[in-house]
């Protein structure tokens, strides 16, 4: 049998929630802007709602924001804003919608600066995974250090809906910590 951690342990296999679970959730992504684009994206629309609301439509977003392509993301303008807000398979949410375009070209900025958006992520902990796992009576915080002081500097870049709880989530997502309890065999 297998033990995964607690927030996917009661989902069926198969579910979108335990194949994240055990394919992507706290793999170190660092040479793939796109996918960090997407899991920041999808974190942002997260915000609010359940993950399993937000992994149920995670083709629609795909297909909405032209498979978190940055570059025309980037460049979607209002039209594209009022076409996302009619699309029923997506979450919409003007502020998340905007913030996701805005967001996008925050990255395409770091890009012209020589920058890219994993250096900026992975630079905040020297390139090093942080073990962050609880017992399964434990639980992991909401925020940290870590995600309030990368959480203001997004914002001080010029990234959008970006609060430190959102932070968090990501860098457990994206590898930077790995937050999977100490029992679970994806650890």
């Amino acid at each position: 049998m297998v033990t995964r951690c607690r927030w996917a342990a009661n989902y069926e296999e198969g579910t979108p929630m335990v194949a994240y679970h055990d394919h992507e959730f706290g793999h170190p992504v660092r040479d793939d802007e796109r996918l960090l684009f997407e899991l920041l994206t999808l974190e942002l629309f997260q915000s609010g709602l359940s993950w399993r609301t937000v992994l149920n439509k995670r083709a629609n977003f795909k297909a909405a924001f032209a498979d978190f392509d940055i570059n025309q993301v980037a460049h979607f303008d209002q039209q594209d804003v009022e076409q996302l807000l009619s699309d029923a398979g997506i979450i919409r949410n003007r502020m998340k919608i905007e913030a996701t375009i805005n967001n996008a070209q925050q990255i395409q900025t770091l890009h012209h600066q020589g920058e890219t958006f994993s250096d900026l992520i992975w630079q905040q902990i020297n390139g090093q995974t942080l073990d962050i796992g609880v017992d399964q009576d434990e639980k992991i915080a909401s925020q940290n250090t870590l995600s309030e002081a990368f959480s203001k500097q997004l914002k001080k870049i010029g990234f959008k809906f970006v609060g430190p709880v959102t932070v968090e989530s990501f860098l457990q997502a994206v590898g930077v910590e790995n937050a999977h309890d100490l029992e679970c065999d994806f650890r």
